[in-house]
């Protein structure tokens, strides 16, 4: 039994999608034998506090607010390499991969480079994935738009890539979806652009105008960031201040989701969501864009509904459909539920990482590619 020292390296110390899988899926690994270091290349937060409070060995670097800085964060990780003794690097971020590629590379250490989104190549980063893929030992998507996206980048010359898919914890059997006077919409991701929340409000507007005072309907939106004040401008002009309710972060958010008749992630983008996996773990119905790994997980009309990005009418009337046939609602809950228990687990999720990071150090053969 190979136990590996594998140092997971991450951009940010936020509480985005990542970091928060991430720091669920350290006590899975750890309970298989592999020990593990983290490092950030900010100055810390949400995961550095975790790993403190949890006994978890980490490092940041500090590179932080620009990137002047960036010599002195490059000697600092040539450093924690030679005192850690890793045996891997599991690295996520174009930043951080690069640091990887040119410091811990040469000293022999291998490389896996997780990819978390399709949309995140842009500019001049496929370029530069060409010019130094052989630096990486293996990449890791978590969706099947992912790894498409590299075989596109690489074309005649595709590197290892895997595919390992995000997975959730486990919840105790949800409360059943029942008819009630007010039906509760909410969307759980953080106030960005790409998140599509223009759209969620504009459709929202829609259902509105149509149901009148048949229904009487709520969105939660759980999440903080820069669009807030623009946010609450924009309900306030859609004369939507009764029915919409920007909650912040919200500490447990599983207790929150269980008030949800219905989940919706309105994003132009996305890799493989967590929230939508929480979302469905819980026994929530779910309307998703058709967008990254969103196709992987929902089958439209089965456990789910999809809508295209950017189209509010397409997305009011998925709502509008959800609101007014409860049979439907409680049927894709269900479905969406059993999915994610066999498919989407943070136990399965673990085994698939550990399998690949031993492949990468054996460079065994065995892994699919």
């Amino acid at each position: 039994m190979i136990n590996l020292c594998v140092l997971i390296f991450l951009s940010s110390s936020g509480r985005g999608g990542r970091e928060l899988n991430t720091i669920r899926l350290i006590p899975y690994l750890q309970e298989r034998g592999m020990k593990i270091t983290v490092v950030v290349l900010d100055c810390g937060g949400y995961v550095t506090q975790w790993c403190c409070n949890n006994g978890v060995n980490y490092h940041f670097l500090g590179l932080w607010p620009g990137k002047l800085n960036f010599i002195a964060v490059a000697w600092r990780f040539f450093l924690i390499i030679i005192k850690t003794k890793i045996d891997l690097i599991q690295v996520y971020g174009f930043t951080a991969s690069m640091l990887c590629r040119f410091i811990a590379r040469p000293m022999g250490v291998r490389v896996v480079v997780g990819i978390v989104g399709a949309g995140h190549f842009t500019g001049v980063r496929p370029l530069y994935e060409r010019l130094t893929q052989k630096m990486v030992n293996c990449y890791v998507a978590n969706s099947l738009a992912g790894k498409n996206k590299l075989l596109q980048i690489f074309r005649d010359y595709p590197p290892w890539i895997d595919v390992i898919y995000n997975g959730v914890p486990g919840i105790k059997a949800p409360p059943p979806l029942v008819e009630k006077n007010c039906f509760t919409i909410g969307t759980v991701a953080n106030l960005r652009p790409e998140k599509g929340y223009d759209v969620m409000l504009e459709a929202l507007a829609q259902v509105k105008s149509d149901l009148g005072e048949r229904i009487i309907f709520k969105y939660l939106i759980v999440g903080d960031g820069a669009l807030r004040k623009a946010l609450t401008e924009k309900i306030h002009y859609l004369g939507l201040t009764e029915q919409v309710y920007l909650l912040g972060m919200v500490e447990n958010v599983t207790e929150v989701i269980y008030k949800f008749d219905l989940f919706v992630l309105p994003s132009y983008t996305e890799g493989f969501p967590n929230a939508l996996l929480e979302a469905m773990m819980a026994g929530r119905c779910v309307i998703a864009t058709n967008v990254g790994g969103v196709p992987e997980v929902i089958e439209d009309g089965y456990n789910g509904l999809m809508v295209e990005p950017g189209n509010p009418e397409e997305l009011s009337r998925a709502i509008k459909k959800v609101i007014l046939n409860h049979q439907l609602q409680k049927n894709m809950a269900l479905r969406g539920r059993e999915v994610v228990c066999k498919n989407f687990t943070l136990t399965r999720q673990a085994e698939e990482t550990i399998r690949v990071w031993k492949a990468v150090y054996q460079e065994g053969k065995g892994v699919s590619q």
